[in-house]
């Protein structure tokens, strides 16, 4: 083994789910394979492992020595003279939250910022008592934790939510524990960044042959993510292999184990960026190390496995997006008294939101709280309800009718795409009232009137483009792709804004040669690699919409980033937009509606017969009538061209 370069790695917990990644990577032998003798270590004091490595590495600097910890407890450390940098990240956010029994009233105590008593870990104590000034928060070790909830001994433990809230479930026989989420409404503005954060000394970064070792290190250990993910009941098998027994914070089983490598692949996957796991986003970074109060130049580099800055995709804006969303959705509950209301109506078991790949997509690309394939879980996630209906298979026009009329407290309502052959989709699309179309459908024929939404995708795109300085006034734009739902709008979306628009399809003549010339290219054409890098100019800016999935692979229109560097912005994937997109209309669309009028109530006024009669000289066709009981009401007469016009009016109604 003296042909391996050697890394001492310091974890910040026990070996366990949380570090699948590192387990696939031994197992497997792609540090083997990368040139790296891994050792790893048992956990240290909570907190001291920036203390471990920095020491580590100053004793024998030709070993190169990693930790990972927090941000939120890195960035102290730094601050407390830990010469360290974060390079890479495993979790996107933190898994952090408060646990509590079934029945502890969490939410109460903390709303009403209540006296609490929480037992926390020495490095997170600080961070409680901040977040919760009434509380008595309690230094416990790791082991006492669980045992002091249920003991009594403490209201609440600080626990990760992808294992010891799983062993909580099963201690209580299946009942569900409380669990507030540090980032959650129940904390605003909190934002305490990345979660095992990998980092190494600062002078290590300096040499580099350990700049290049760490590196070698890095990239073994985000595709042996990649492995994890594919594989979680594989992974779950390396993560057993290596992990102690006896320890209460999991059950030392298969099923247990595989229920927590998959929760924490979800937070691995929030760290993509134009398909590579691991990425820290620099403004993430910088926003909570400014909420905990420490500078991202101490404690940041991106030289190790940082993206070039003109490659991007559309998580960022998608993320801006969800917590605009999150804020506005708490606007219109209350005042309304409901959270925003969303419709997805389709029809046909194949057909619709049923996405043939979506299943996959989700498990592989996504998080199940940010992803169309999961939108009732993403709504739920941002405060709005959506409700899902999936009328069955030979369904009609008639019926496709009905359901848009009988959803009156909609703030919007979407149609999932195809419809069954047989219905008119345009008489559907054009029974959507106005006031509810929150994804476009009517965008074209009323494009002129302020207030009104773009699809989702399309109002996404525009919004990527302004989130990066992209003016397109004056530009020479090629869309590809004539949708009526893609190509179209946003045809007319860029033209508004002062682009000189040519609109194209996979198969247009002299496609290459429009390209050449374009200083904005929209691929929406879902053609693996359409777009050549040779038919990209210098400086211009390229956004990719179509993907093709084969092979456990999304295949985006336009050529490997890699291929782009002489592009001025280069967008991979606009994918996470379009859910966030059409959420945020609708949190929006449901904070603009009027408040209407609850009606007669049992403490409303009866009105006497004289002001009655005066409203009704206000309502044509309205009298006063006896029913067959001999009771006095309002009457009206109503005549439709047929019966099935009556039916569905009385439906309606």
């Amino acid at each position: 083994m003296s042909h391996l370069r050697k890394i001492i790695l310091q974890l910040d917990y026990h070996m366990s789910s949380q570090f699948a990644g590192v387990a696939v990577g031994l197992r497997s032998g792609l540090y083997k394979q990368a040139g790296i003798d891994l050792q790893w270590l048992p956990p240290c004091f909570p907190g001291d492992e920036a203390k471990v490595v920095e020491a580590g590495f100053s004793k024998c600097d030709s070993t190169l020595w990693v930790g990972s910890m927090e941000q939120n407890t890195l960035l102290p450390a730094v601050a407390n003279g830990c010469k360290v940098k974060a390079v890479a990240a495993m979790f996107r956010r933190s898994p952090l939250c408060l646990a509590g029994l079934p029945g502890s009233e969490l939410q109460a105590f903390i709303r009403n910022r209540s006296c609490l008593r929480v037992g926390a870990h020495s490095d997170t104590v600080e961070l409680l008592r901040r977040l919760l000034p009434n509380a008595e928060v309690q230094e416990l070790a790791r082991d006492e934790k669980m045992s002091a909830l249920h003991d009594g001994k403490v209201d609440a433990i600080q626990a990760y939510d992808v294992m010891e809230t799983l062993k909580l479930h099963h201690d209580l026989n299946g009942a569900v524990p409380e669990l507030v989420h540090l980032e959650s409404p129940a904390f605003p503005g909190v934002t305490l960044g990345y979660s095992q954060v990998l980092f190494a000394p600062s002078a290590a970064l300096q040499q580099p042959q350990h700049h290049q070792t760490l590196q070698d290190f890095v990239r073994a250990t985000f595709l042996a993510w990649g492995q994890v993910i594919r594989e979680p009941k594989a992974a779950a098998e390396a993560v057993l292999e290596l992990q102690e027994e006896g320890i209460d914070h999991w059950i030392h089983s298969p099923s247990f184990t595989e229920k927590s490598v998959q929760l924490c692949s979800n937070y691995v996957k929030e760290t993509m960026r134009c398909g590579q796991l691991g990425i820290i986003d620099a403004e993430r970074w910088v926003q909570a190390s400014r909420w905990l109060g420490a500078p991202r130049e101490e404690t940041f580099d991106d030289t190790v496995w940082g993206m070039d800055a003109r490659h991007v995709d559309g998580h960022p804006t998608a993320q801006r997006l969800r917590e605009k969303t999150g804020l506005l959705a708490e606007e219109a509950s209350a005042k309304h008294g409901r959270p925003p209301k969303l419709v997805i109506i389709s029809g046909g078991h194949e057909l619709g939101r049923r996405h043939p790949d979506g299943e996959r997509r989700l498990e592989l690309f996504a998080s199940p709280t940010a992803s169309w394939f999961s939108l009732t879980g993403t709504a739920a996630i941002q405060g709005i309800e959506v409700v899902e209906v999936d009328l069955p298979e030979g369904a009609e026009t008639e019926d496709f009718l009905r359901e848009l009329w009988s959803h009156g407290d909609a703030d919007g309502i979407v149609l999932a795409w195809p419809l069954p052959p047989d219905v008119d989709a345009d008489r559907v699309c054009a029974s959507i009232p106005k006031s509810k179309d929150v994804d476009g459908l009517h965008f074209l024929s009323r494009a002129e009137t302020k207030g009104r939404y773009a699809p989702a995708t399309c109002g996404g795109v525009m919004q990527l483009l302004h989130d990066h300085s992209i003016s397109v006034e004056g530009m020479n734009a090629v869309v590809i792709g004539s949708s009526r739902l893609l190509g179209q709008p946003l045809t007319h979306l860029l033209a508004s804004q002062g682009a000189t628009v040519t609109t194209l399809h996979s198969r247009s003549r002299d496609l290459q040669a429009f390209c050449e010339k374009a200083d904005l290219i929209i691929a929406a054409a879902g053609v693996p690699r359409l777009v050549k890098s040779s038919w990209v100019k210098n400086d211009a800016v390229v956004v990719n919409i179509g993907t093709a999935f084969t092979q456990d692979m999304i295949l985006p229109d336009i050529a490997p980033c890699r291929e782009l560097s002489h592009a001025r912005l280069v967008v991979r994937t606009v994918g996470p937009i379009s859910a966030a997109m059409l959420l945020h209309n609708v949190a929006e669309n449901a904070c603009t509606r009027e408040v209407k009028a609850l009606g007669a109530t049992a403490s409303t006024r009866a009105l006497e017969k004289s002001e009655i009669l005066k409203k009704l000289e206000l309502m044509p066709g309205w009298a006063f009538a006896l029913n067959e009981k001999g009771v006095q009401v309002l009457d009206s007469s109503f005549w439709l061209p047929c019966y099935q016009g009556a039916v569905d009016l009385v439906q309606a109604v």
